[in-house]
């Protein structure tokens, strides 16, 4: 996920040109656009693009045609069932491909939140609950997507959103409440204000604490955060802050299971911890088994896989930088496994294994 400062220069990556694209078996023609049928760039200049499963000369389309084509199934889906608060298919013209059924990734992503967002504050301003409910709904989503970048625009368009958002809150449950505190939270983090993704993600997880956890199980990894930032905010490299992330971590993988995105999101503070205390190779080989399990069961573009796999290289590059570095830290490896949890039929996900038998 991008900031819309940052959609022009991804853009380019999926930017289709009818002369280098060929359906297979007729050489003669060029991708068209699914909805509009025409080839080639759209009115304004911008070409066909595509990312989301569609395979082939399938799915290309104009981002322009995409946003009319989700503006009108919106509204028909807002007229005809906000009687009843059925709000998802409202937006889900905006998130996903209607021919695969996959959310749309990157570029067209990041285009088509900022568009929902403009589709539900200019078409969807009735003054009903219904109404304000689905704003807060496309503007908590625009922030998460946001949170994913760090340019000046970018930064600009969320701080804004965030005085929505806090404009808001009386009209949200506490649930909501929660996710919006997360979202923001994250936005903070995104742009280096610390003290301010700290206070969110407290507030966040005090919410939640009175809610059901597994219907916000995405918003529990800011449990594992709040100790993490209080880290980075103190200064603190401190084994008592690596014992506090790990017993978390340890709470995280019986509660939720070796595969759930939160035991990764805890274990990739841990490693963070980790990292900041001098024990590079411990994080090292924590990371490359949460990295392994992410890709395996959540995908490569999982926001889990992508910020276990950037903790990885950052450990890695470091190490390759420090060849003072020794095998001495993998005397405190075994550490990493709770004795209860060290049973290989149990095989915890930070036990320590070799890259072949991690699977990569």
């Amino acid at each position: 996920m991008t900031t819309s400062s940052t959609c022009s220069t991804m853009l380019s990556s999926s930017l289709i040109s009818t002369d280098a694209i060929k359906p297979e078996g007729a050489p003669g023609d060029s991708p068209s656009c699914w909805l509009c049928l025409e080839e080639g760039a759209d009115a304004s200049g911008k070409a066909l693009i595509r990312n989301c499963s569609c395979r082939g000369t399938s799915g290309y389309a104009h981002i322009s045609c995409i946003i009319n084509y989700a503006e009108h199934k919106g509204r028909q889906c807002y007229e005809s069932e906000s009687s009843n608060h059925n709000f998802s298919n409202v937006c889900k013209y905006f998130k996903c491909c209607p021919n695969c059924n996959q959310e749309y990734l990157n570029d067209v992503q990041c285009d088509l939140s900022k568009a929902m967002v403009s589709f539900v504050e200019r078409k969807l301003h009735d003054g009903t609950p219904q109404a304000s409910y689905l704003r807060i709904i496309a503007l908590v989503d625009r922030i998460f997507i946001l949170s994913e970048g760090t340019s000046e625009e970018g930064t600009s368009e969320g701080q804004v959103i965030c005085s929505k958002l806090t404009f808001l809150m009386d009209e949200m449950d506490n649930a909501m409440k929660a996710k919006t505190y997360y979202a923001m939270g994250c936005f903070h983090g995104s742009i280096g204000n610390l003290k301010n993704e700290k206070g969110y993600f407290e507030m966040a997880r005090n919410l939640l604490q009175d809610t059901d956890a597994d219907t916000n199980s995405n918003m529990m990894t800011s449990l594992s955060d709040i100790a993490e930032i209080e880290v980075r905010l103190n200064g603190s490299n401190s084994s008592s802050d690596v014992d506090s992330l790990r017993k978390q971590y340890e709470e995280t993988f019986v509660r939720s299971g070796p595969e759930s995105t939160l035991t990764i999101d805890a274990g990739v503070s841990l490693a963070k911890a980790l990292r900041s205390a001098d024990r590079n190779i411990e994080a090292e080989k924590l990371l490359a088994n949460l990295v392994a399990t992410s890709r395996r069961v959540h995908g490569e573009d999982h926001h889990c896989t992508k910020s276990a796999a950037t903790a990885l290289q950052g450990v890695t590059d470091e190490l390759l930088g420090d060849p003072s570095s020794t095998n001495s830290e993998f005397d405190d490896v075994e550490a990493l496994v709770p004795i209860d949890m060290k049973s290989e039929a149990q095989s915890p996900m930070y036990t320590i294994k070799s890259w072949d038998e991690s699977g990569t």
